[in-house]
Protein backbone atom coordinates (compact mmCIF):
# COMPACT_ATOMS: atom_id res chain seq x y z
CA UNK A 1 0.00 0.00 0.00
CA UNK A 2 1.37 3.39 -1.09
CA UNK A 3 2.37 5.63 2.02
CA UNK A 4 -1.01 7.55 3.34
CA UNK A 5 -3.12 5.61 1.47
CA UNK A 6 -5.00 4.30 4.24
CA UNK A 7 -6.35 7.82 4.57
CA UNK A 8 -8.55 7.88 1.44
CA UNK A 9 -11.62 7.06 2.09
CA UNK A 10 -13.70 4.86 0.00
CA UNK A 11 -17.55 3.93 0.19
CA UNK A 12 -19.55 1.44 -1.96
CA UNK A 13 -22.06 2.42 -4.13
CA UNK A 14 -24.38 1.08 -1.43
CA UNK A 15 -23.20 2.65 1.46
CA UNK A 16 -23.40 6.09 -0.98
CA UNK A 17 -26.97 5.25 -0.89
CA UNK A 18 -27.22 4.71 2.46
CA UNK A 19 -25.51 7.48 3.97
CA UNK A 20 -27.50 10.00 0.65
CA UNK A 21 -31.05 8.56 2.18
CA UNK A 22 -30.45 9.09 5.78
CA UNK A 23 -29.33 12.56 4.94
CA UNK A 24 -32.21 13.14 3.07
CA UNK A 25 -34.54 11.80 6.20
CA UNK A 26 -32.56 14.20 8.07
CA UNK A 27 -33.81 16.98 5.78
CA UNK A 28 -37.14 16.25 5.16
CA UNK A 29 -38.24 15.97 9.11
CA UNK A 30 -40.37 18.27 10.34
CA UNK A 31 -39.63 17.59 13.83
CA UNK A 32 -37.01 20.13 14.45
CA UNK A 33 -36.43 18.96 18.42
CA UNK A 34 -35.59 15.99 17.09
CA UNK A 35 -33.51 17.45 14.38
CA UNK A 36 -31.44 19.05 17.15
CA UNK A 37 -30.81 16.03 19.15
CA UNK A 38 -29.67 14.82 16.03
CA UNK A 39 -27.08 17.60 15.11
CA UNK A 40 -26.20 17.54 19.06
CA UNK A 41 -25.41 14.12 19.19
CA UNK A 42 -23.67 14.49 15.54
CA UNK A 43 -21.33 17.24 17.08
CA UNK A 44 -20.03 15.00 20.09
CA UNK A 45 -19.49 12.23 17.68
CA UNK A 46 -17.33 14.74 15.80
CA UNK A 47 -15.73 16.00 18.53
CA UNK A 48 -14.96 11.96 20.05
CA UNK A 49 -14.21 10.95 16.76
CA UNK A 50 -11.73 13.63 15.71
CA UNK A 51 -9.65 12.71 19.02
CA UNK A 52 -9.82 9.62 17.93
CA UNK A 53 -8.23 9.83 14.56
CA UNK A 54 -5.49 12.42 15.94
CA UNK A 55 -4.68 9.36 18.43
CA UNK A 56 -5.10 6.62 15.74
CA UNK A 57 -2.90 8.63 13.56
CA UNK A 58 0.20 8.97 16.42
CA UNK A 59 -0.27 5.83 17.11
CA UNK A 60 0.24 4.49 13.56
CA UNK A 61 3.19 7.05 12.76
CA UNK A 62 5.09 5.44 16.45
CA UNK A 63 4.36 1.65 14.46
CA UNK A 64 5.44 2.91 11.38
CA UNK A 65 8.33 4.96 12.56
CA UNK A 66 9.76 2.23 14.31
CA UNK A 67 9.45 -0.49 11.58
CA UNK A 68 11.23 1.89 9.49
CA UNK A 69 14.06 2.38 11.89
CA UNK A 70 14.19 -1.38 11.86
CA UNK A 71 14.75 -1.65 8.40
CA UNK A 72 17.52 0.78 8.43
CA UNK A 73 19.13 -0.43 11.16
CA UNK A 74 19.83 -3.83 9.01
CA UNK A 75 20.89 -1.56 6.05
CA UNK A 76 22.87 1.13 7.55
CA UNK A 77 23.64 0.51 11.47
CA UNK A 78 25.75 3.99 11.98
CA UNK A 79 22.50 6.24 10.50
CA UNK A 80 20.27 3.84 12.54
CA UNK A 81 21.73 4.62 15.89
CA UNK A 82 21.57 8.23 15.31
CA UNK A 83 18.33 7.96 14.14
CA UNK A 84 16.81 5.84 17.45
CA UNK A 85 18.79 8.80 19.50
CA UNK A 86 16.56 11.58 17.71
CA UNK A 87 13.64 9.25 18.03
CA UNK A 88 14.47 8.92 22.06
CA UNK A 89 14.94 12.31 22.94
CA UNK A 90 11.54 13.05 20.86
CA UNK A 91 9.75 10.52 22.94
CA UNK A 92 11.52 11.51 26.02
CA UNK A 93 11.14 15.69 25.74
CA UNK A 94 8.55 16.87 28.56
CA UNK A 95 7.00 19.39 26.35
CA UNK A 96 5.49 16.93 24.25
CA UNK A 97 3.99 13.73 26.37
CA UNK A 98 0.69 14.12 24.75
CA UNK A 99 1.40 11.72 22.18
CA UNK A 100 0.77 13.55 19.33
CA UNK A 101 3.43 16.37 18.68
CA UNK A 102 7.09 16.08 18.33
CA UNK A 103 7.61 12.72 17.71
CA UNK A 104 9.50 13.47 14.74
CA UNK A 105 9.23 15.16 11.07
CA UNK A 106 7.46 12.52 9.90
CA UNK A 107 4.72 12.86 12.53
CA UNK A 108 4.83 16.98 11.65
CA UNK A 109 4.55 16.23 8.25
CA UNK A 110 1.57 13.59 8.88
CA UNK A 111 -0.16 16.23 11.08
CA UNK A 112 -0.05 18.65 8.23
CA UNK A 113 -1.16 16.23 5.61
CA UNK A 114 -4.30 15.47 7.97
CA UNK A 115 -5.18 19.28 8.57
CA UNK A 116 -7.33 19.91 5.78
CA UNK A 117 -9.22 16.69 6.67
CA UNK A 118 -9.80 18.05 10.54
CA UNK A 119 -10.50 21.55 8.79
CA UNK A 120 -13.25 19.81 6.99
CA UNK A 121 -14.54 17.98 10.37
CA UNK A 122 -14.43 21.21 11.94
CA UNK A 123 -16.41 23.28 9.46
CA UNK A 124 -18.94 20.70 9.10
CA UNK A 125 -19.16 21.03 12.61
CA UNK A 126 -19.56 24.66 12.32
CA UNK A 127 -22.26 24.53 9.87
CA UNK A 128 -24.45 21.77 11.79
CA UNK A 129 -24.37 24.65 14.57
CA UNK A 130 -25.58 27.25 12.17
CA UNK A 131 -28.52 24.68 11.08
CA UNK A 132 -29.14 24.27 14.85
CA UNK A 133 -29.42 27.87 15.30
CA UNK A 134 -31.79 28.75 12.75
CA UNK A 135 -33.75 25.69 13.67
CA UNK A 136 -33.97 27.49 16.50
CA UNK A 137 -35.29 30.71 15.31
CA UNK A 138 -37.74 28.64 13.15
CA UNK A 139 -38.93 27.25 16.16
CA UNK A 140 -38.99 30.15 18.29
CA UNK A 141 -40.69 32.08 15.30
CA UNK A 142 -43.56 29.18 14.57
CA UNK A 143 -44.39 29.49 18.46
CA UNK A 144 -44.76 33.07 18.80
Amino acid sequence: MAWGQWMVVEFSVEEELRIETQARTVLQSEDNMEVAKLCSALVKQNAYLSQLLRQATAHITELELKAALNELEEEDEETAKIAKSLFASCNSDPMHQDGTQGRSLFVTVLLISLAPILWVIDFAAYLLTLVIRTMNRVIHGLAS
